[in-house]
C-alpha cells in the first residue's frame, strides 16, 4: 500500500481533459439551483449522468426535463431515510449501477439565533439549529453513504482494476475567514475541513478521493437580494458559478488530486476563478508538520477505525 502524500499545490491554470468523467454517474445534493445547478450542468457537459437530490421539486424537475442524463429525486438531506433512498435510486439510474462521484452541496444560510440577543429582561430562547442539521448532519449522512457505496463497489483493498471514486465537500470562504454574526454557518463550513482531514487518508486507503470546494460570494439564492446589494456596495467582487463548475471538473479529471481545498474566487485573485489554497498541510512550518505526522502516526490502525 503506497503512503498517502498530499500533492502541493495543484496547478489550477492549466488545461485539463475530462474524458475520464464521461459515462460516470454523480450525485449532487442541493443540485436544483445556484452552485448546485452549476455543478450539474458542468457534469452533464462532461458526459456524466447526474442524480439531483433536492427539496426544490419545481426547479429540480425543470432541470430533469431540460438536460439529458439527469434524474431528479426529492430529498431532504437532513433526513437519513431520504438520503438512503437517494443513493438507492441513483445506483439504479446509473448505466453501470455504480456511483462514481458525490458532491455534497446541499446547504442553507439563515438568520442565526445563536447570535440573536433576546433582550435584557427576556429569558434566552433555545436557538433554532436547522443550519447545523442541513449543513453538517446532512453531510455526515452523505459521507457515511459514500463510504458504504464506494467500498461496496471497489472492495476494501486497493487494486489496479478499481475505478476512480471521489467525494467533493462544499465549504465556503467562511471555513477560513472571519464571518461575523453567523456562528452556525461558520461552524458547519469549518466542519467540512474537519471531515476532509479526518477522512482523506481513509479514502486514500480504500482507493478513493476526498476534496473540498470553498466558494466566495457568488450571486445565488442563498442570501437575499438586499444582502448581496450590501456586499456589492462596499466594493466586494463576486465569484462566478460557472467557475465553481470548472473547479469541480478540474478535481474529478485528475485522479491524483486528493485532500485538497479549492477556493472559488474573483478573477482578480485567480486567473480561472479557482485556486488551490494550500491550507491543509504545513510544508513551510516544520513544527506543525511534525505535530501532524505524530498525530497520524498515533492513530488506530484497525480497519474499522482509521488507517
Amino acid at each position: 500500500m503506497p503512503q498517502y502524500i498530499s500533492n502541493i499545490p495543484v496547478d489550477c491554470d492549466v488545461d485539463f481533459d475530462t474524458a475520464n468523467i464521461r459515462g460516470k454517474t454523480a450525485i449532487v445534493t442541493g443540485g436544483a439551483n445556484g452552485l448546485g445547478e452549476a455543478y450539474v450542468r458542468s457534469l452533464i457537459a462532461a458526459g456524466a449522468t447526474v442524480c439531483i437530490g433536492d427539496l426544490d421539486t419545481i426547479k429540480g424537475r425543470k432541470l430533469e426535463a431540460e438536460l439529458t442524463g439527469v434524474k431528479f429525486i426529492e430529498c431532504n438531506t437532513a433526513d437519513w431515510d431520504n438520503q438512503v433512498r437517494l443513493f438507492q435510486e441513483a445506483a439504479s439510474f446509473s448505466p453501470t449501477e455504480k456511483i462514481s462521484y458525490v458532491i455534497a452541496n446541499a446547504g442553507i444560510h439563515r438568520p442565526d439565533e445563536v447570535f440573536l440577543y433576546d433582550g435584557d429582561d427576556a429569558v434566552p430562547k433555545k436557538p433554532d439549529l436547522t443550519t447545523i442539521d442541513v449543513n453538517l448532519i446532512g453531510v455526515l449522512y452523505t459521507a457515511k453513504l459514500v463510504s458504504h457505496y464506494f467500498i461496496k463497489q471497489n472492495g476494501d483493498k486497493v487494486s489496479e482494476t478499481q475505478e476512480d471514486t471521489c467525494l467533493v465537500l462544499i465549504g465556503s470562504g467562511a471555513a477560513f475567514l472571519d464571518c461575523p454574526r453567523a456562528p452556525q454557518y461558520c461552524a458547519s463550513k469549518w466542519a467540512m475541513r474537519g471531515i476532509l482531514h479526518s477522512l482523506r487518508r481513509t479514502a486514500f486507503y480504500y482507493g478513493s478521493r476526498l476534496n473540498i470546494i470553498l466558494p466566495w460570494y457568488v450571486k445565488t439564492n442563498i442570501l437575499s437580494d438586499e444582502a448581496f446589494a450590501h456586499v456589492s456596495s462596499v466594493g466586494v467582487q463576486f465569484a462566478e458559478a460557472k467557475d465553481a463548475g470548472e473547479c469541480l471538473l478540474r478535481i474529478l479529471s485528475d485522479m491524483d488530486i486528493n485532500g485538497r481545498s479549492f477556493f472559488i474566487a474573483p478573477r482578480r485573485w485567480a486567473a480561472r476563478g479557482f485556486i488551490d489554497l494550500g491550507i491543509e498541510d504545513y510544508p513551510e512550518d516544520s513544527l506543525l508538520q511534525e505535530i501532524q505526522e505524530d498525530q497520524v502516526r498515533s492513530a488506530p490502525i484497525d480497519l474499522g477505525l482509521f488507517i
